[in-house]
């Protein structure tokens, strides 16, 4: 087999995860949130304002995970999918920092906490 063949590979992709970082998956600033801050009920983020349906927040470890910096972040306005047990799929901004050193997403719903949500869910950088 003549290796001219073969398809060529970036280092983009050989240090992406392929099948998604199986993270925690959190809720915050929703009414009654027992951890809420100031920031969070003003619709700030650490990195972008806050938007319902829309931010995700992630640990430190969560962003390494996907190879992402705290500045890239603040700069590029990274999205993630969320694949959820069952084939559901929930498209968020990284808007927000996550304190924990777990590898964690924690999904903004000031609308309320969702009951049907998993604990665990597998993230992926959307490119």
């Amino acid at each position: 087999m003549s290796t001219t063949a073969l398809e060529t590979v970036t280092a983009d992709l050989l240090t992406r995860p392929s099948g998604g970082v199986r993270m925690q998956l959190t809720q915050y600033g929703y009414p009654g949130d027992p951890y809420s801050d100031s920031e969070t009920r003003k619709g700030h983020g650490a990195y972008h304002s806050l938007a319902a349906g829309e931010s995700v927040a992630l640990t430190d470890a969560g962003l390494r995970a996907l190879g992402l910096s705290r500045p890239e972040v603040r700069m590029t306005h990274p999205w993630v999918d969320i694949q959820l047990r069952g084939g559901g799929t929930l498209e968020r901004r990284i808007d927000d920092r996550a304190p924990e050193r777990n590898m964690r997403a924690d999904l903004y719903q000031p609308g309320g906490f969702d009951r049907r949500l998993p604990d665990y869910a597998d993230v992926t950088l959307r490119r």
